[in-house]
């Protein structure tokens, strides 16, 4: 429809953010973020480019969001989220938690996750020793399927179901459910346990599969 309007020659990342500044708003996300993702254009997002690889770090928000939109100008629509200044500064993102923050955290399981069929789905794929395709039930934030270890699946989304639980229980399930490393048969230490499951829910917090809550 945009496209349509007498006199209108389409509108890009820099109108958006120069809209943004004369309004005194400040851009926080795009609304459909992981859409936006401009090293999943690559095909291994750790061999980019040098001049990409070298230069990415310091790029701004803004600059990824145009770049991406000119090498994969896929979106009929810029959807995003603003607010007044300093608001994106108070938000702390999971990936910059210290463990301290993840030893008082607790994890909240999507509620269109919390349906009897995912239950069981994960209970048959522990059966049958197959990965758990969480992105089947929401697949908003997505470009391909996400799969996870079964076995995670059941010690770390199950016990979810009867409500949100504190990492620190979940890391003591697992440690029950894996005490040894499969490679060299040791026993695995609650600080492995702790890594491996700051792991797991790191990547299904990205998606929203997980909702995360540091408790003061």
């Amino acid at each position: 429809m945009n496209f349509l309007l007498q006199s209108d020659k389409g509108y890009g990342v820099p109108d958006l953010f120069e809209a943004l500044k004369s309004a005194d708003l400040e851009f926080l996300s795009m609304t459909n973020w992981r859409h936006w993702e401009l090293t999943d254009l690559f095909k291994d997002p750790n061999d980019l480019p040098a001049f990409l690889a070298f230069s990415l770090p310091g790029v701004s928000v803004e600059e990824q969001l145009h770049l991406f939109n000119l090498l994969h100008p896929i979106h009929r629509l810029i959807d995003f989220w603003c607010g007044h200044p300093g608001q994106a500064a108070s938000f702390q993102p999971v990936a910059e938690w210290e463990d301290e923050d993840w030893q008082n955290a607790r994890v909240h399981l999507h509620p269109q996750l919390k349906r009897s069929e995912v239950r069981e789905k994960i209970n048959d794929c522990l059966r049958k020793q197959q990965p758990f395709e969480i992105s089947e039930y929401i697949s908003v934030p997505v470009a391909k399927p996400i799969y996870i270890d079964s076995y995670f699946a059941a010690c770390c989304l199950l016990p979810l179901w009867e409500g949100s639980q504190p990492i620190v229980e979940l890391v003591s399930r697992w440690l029950r459910v894996r005490p040894y490393d499969p490679i060299t048969l040791k026993p695995i230490s609650e600080a492995e346990s702790f890594e491996q499951i700051k792991e797991f829910m790191g990547r299904l917090e990205v998606f929203l599969y997980v909702l995360l809550e540091r408790v003061q």
